[in-house]
């Protein structure tokens, strides 16, 4: 998932980037226009259809960025990203404010700038796949990146089963469930990891689960509904079909991550 989700600067990441399986499927296949309305939801303003990435597209770790592509909020290429490009799809496609977005594009541009020796004005989305960069461990939905090349970009059925096994089917997400599962990943991560390879992400991962309760519930209260954040990690698609909208609760702000995050880590 990304480090606080690209929101706040030096972001790290651990979230799933689908490529194939049973969440992006890019090229696999399932591709083609699935219809923006998904079953019967409706699509906010700006969206476009939904569509797995294809041939050439690339994405990043993180479903927040890659959901963003998959409706052309971004490039649907997932190359040549802007920081204006990321400010404008946050605020339509998932009601955040500039200022959770900005200093962490100038991240990723600078991520570009060491990785290319240029002087990047864009960036791609599979540019933040390097591990322990602005990617890190303790996934919730992948595997760490020793595990073999390229596992921290693809999404892990058993990696999220341990998720959904630490809420035991709960409908809403309340701060201590959320930080139960964020605590597991870190100690299985730690325990099952090569010696010497592990890196705690500790407060990108709390900052990263005040993202998606403020997404999938109240900015203030989280208390998220289980089945909106399922469909995200596994399928990289807001769940209208479900009811959610990115403009039902209020604007979500840095100042509003932040403080939710307290109250994350007071959780247990």
């Amino acid at each position: 998932m990304l480090l606080s989700l690209l929101l706040t600067v030096g972001a790290a990441s651990a979230f799933p980037q689908q490529r194939g399986g049973p969440g992006g499927h890019g090229g696999s296949g399932f591709g083609g226009h699935e219809g923006g309305q998904g079953q019967g939801g409706q699509v906010g303003a700006g969206f476009g259809p939904f569509q797995h990435p294809g041939p050439g597209d690339v994405r990043s770790p993180c479903p927040a960025l890659n959901t963003l592509a998959n409706y052309g909020l971004l490039p649907r290429s997932g190359k040549g990203i802007t920081t204006e490009n990321v400010t404008a799809a946050f605020a339509i496609g998932q009601n955040f404010a500039a200022d959770t977005v900005t200093g962490a594009a100038a991240g990723a541009l600078a991520l570009c700038a060491s990785e290319t020796g240029e002087n990047c004005t864009s960036w791609d989305l599979d540019m933040l796949d390097k591990p322990h960069a602005i990617e890190h461990d303790n996934s919730l939905s992948r595997e760490d990146y020793n595990f073999g090349a390229n596992n921290n970009t693809v999404f892990s059925p058993r990696i999220w089963g341990q998720v959904l096994r630490v809420w035991h089917g709960a409908p809403i997400i309340d701060f201590k469930l959320a930080n139960a599962a964020r605590l597991d990943r870190l100690n299985v991560a730690n325990a099952t990891d090569a010696p010497g390879w592990f890196v705690p992400a500790v407060a990108g991962g709390i900052h990263e689960t005040a993202f998606y309760l403020s997404l999938f519930g109240d900015p203030i209260e989280g208390n998220a509904r289980q089945d909106w954040i399922d469909v995200w990690f596994q399928q990289e698609r807001m769940p209208f079909e479900l009811g959610w909208t990115a403009t039902q609760r209020q604007q979500i702000t840095a100042a509003g991550l932040t403080a939710m995050s307290a109250k994350i880590e007071a959780a247990t």
